[in-house]
C-alpha cells in the first residue's frame, strides 16, 4: 500500500458526495475513482437530499477519475479500498465485488435488509482478509459519543433506560413517493431507525428481548413506529421514522436514565446533565463533523489493519439489523 489509502466511491449521490468531501479532506487518503453512470459534476448540481452534508463543488472533483460502472473501476484502478453509497438494494453485490477484488470496504447504511446478505458480506471479509465498515454515523456524534463514554467509564451508574428518537418528513425528493422503492430500501425501520438500534447495541450489548408495540407502529404505512429492547442491565424504547408532510423539520435525540442522573442530547449539538441534587449542567462538546470522523477511522483502520472503536463493523451490523428484521417480522403479524 503507498502513503495514502486510495478509495473508491461507489455512488455519487448526496452520500457519495459527503464521504468524497470528507476524504479529500483526510492527509492520509486519496479518492482513486467516483463510479456513478452519470457525470459526477452534474450529480453534484442536479442531486437532492440533505445537501448540508455536502461540501465539495466541480472544482473539487474535476481531476478525480470517473468510472461509470463498478466493474470498469475495479478493472483499472489500483485502488485499496472502496466506498459504497448505493442504494440498499444494490449493497451486497456491490460489497462482494470489492471484497473479492482485494479492497477493503466501508459501506453505507443500512448494510443490508436480511441477516443472510449481512452474514454472506461479513464471512467474504473475512475469508479476503479486508475490513469492512457500515456507516452508523451516529456513534461518531459529539452528544452519542458522550453518552457511550459515560455508559462505559460508569461515571453515573448503569444506564436503567435510553429513550431514542429520530423522525422527519417523508421526502419529497428522488423515488421516495414510490412504495415500491421506499420497500426496497427498507422503510424508516431500515433507513432511519437502524442507527438507533445500533447505537443502543453499542452502548448496552445484545438485547435479550425485542418488542415491537402494536399499538405505536405501522402509521404512515407502517414508517412510524416504536420498539422496546431489554439488555441484561437496562432497557432502550426506540421511536420515529417517516411523517407527513414531507416539510416536517428533521429531529434526533435522546433521554439516558442512569442511577446517578440523566443525560439529554439532540441532532443540534445540545447536550444537558441532570444530577441527583437537582442540578442542569450544560455540557460543551467540541466542534467536530461525525462523517468525516468516521470516514478517517476507517482509513487508519485500514493503514494499520486495526478496528477503531467508533467504527461499526460488519459484524456489528449484521446484528443491528437481525434487530430490525425481529421488529419487521412482528409489524407484519400485527396486521393479520
Amino acid at each position: 500500500m503507498t502513503d495514502k489509502v486510495k478509495v473508491l466511491i461507489a455512488g455519487f449521490g448526496f452520500m457519495g458526495q459527503t464521504h468524497c468531501g470528507s476524504l479529500l479532506k483526510d492527509p492520509a487518503a486519496d479518492v482513486a475513482g467516483i463510479i456513478d453512470p452519470f457525470d459526477p459534476a452534474e450529480r453534484l448540481s442536479s442531486i437532492k437530499g440533505n445537501q448540508q452534508t455536502v461540501t465539495i463543488t466541480a472544482d473539487d472533483i474535476r481531476d478525480i477519475p470517473h468510472y461509470r460502472t463498478l466493474d470498469e473501476a475495479l478493472a483499472v484502478s489500483d485502488a485499496d479500498a472502496a466506498v459504497i453509497a448505493l442504494p440498499t438494494r444494490f449493497h451486497t453485490q456491490a460489497v462482494l465485488q470489492c471484497l473479492r477484488a482485494g479492497k477493503d470496504v466501508f459501506v453505507e447504511k443500512p448494510f443490508a435488509l436480511t441477516v443472510q446478505e449481512c452474514q454472506e458480506m461479513v464471512d467474504t471479509a473475512a475469508a479476503a482478509g479486508k475490513m469492512l465498515a457500515v456507516g452508523y454515523v451516529v456513534r461518531s456524534m459529539g452528544p452519542y459519543r458522550y453518552l457511550h463514554n459515560t455508559v462505559k467509564n460508569g461515571g453515573m451508574g448503569k444506564l436503567k433506560l435510553l429513550r431514542l428518537t429520530r423522525e422527519t418528513g417523508q421526502p419529497s425528493w428522488g423515488n421516495w413517493q414510490d412504495p415500491e422503492f421506499v420497500k426496497a430500501s427498507g422503510g424508516a425501520l431500515f433507513d432511519m431507525l437502524s442507527h438507533d438500534f445500533d447505537f443502543a447495541r453499542y452502548c448496552l450489548g445484545e438485547p435479550e428481548k425485542v418488542t415491537a408495540v402494536k399499538e405505536l407502529c405501522g402509521n404512515f404505512n407502517g414508517n412510524l413506529l416504536t420498539a422496546v429492547l431489554d439488555f441484561a442491565d437496562g432497557q432502550a424504547v426506540i421511536s420515529g421514522g417517516f411523517v407527513q408532510p414531507s416539510s416536517y423539520p428533521f429531529y434526533s435525540g435522546f433521554s439516558a436514565f442512569f442511577e446517578k442522573g440523566a443525560l439529554i442530547g439532540d441532532c443540534t449539538g445540545m447536550l444537558k446533565c441532570a444530577d441527583p441534587e437537582g442540578n442542569v449542567e450544560n455540557i460543551e462538546l467540541p466542534v467536530s463533523d461525525p462523517y468525516f470522523d468516521e470516514l478517517t477511522a476507517f482509513v487508519e483502520a485500514v493503514t494499520k489493519r486495526k478496528e477503531s472503536s467508533i467504527i461499526c463493523t460488519g459484524n456489528d451490523a449484521r446484528n443491528s439489523i437481525a434487530v430490525c428484521c425481529e421488529v419487521a417480522g412482528q409489524m407484519k403479524e400485527f396486521d393479520k
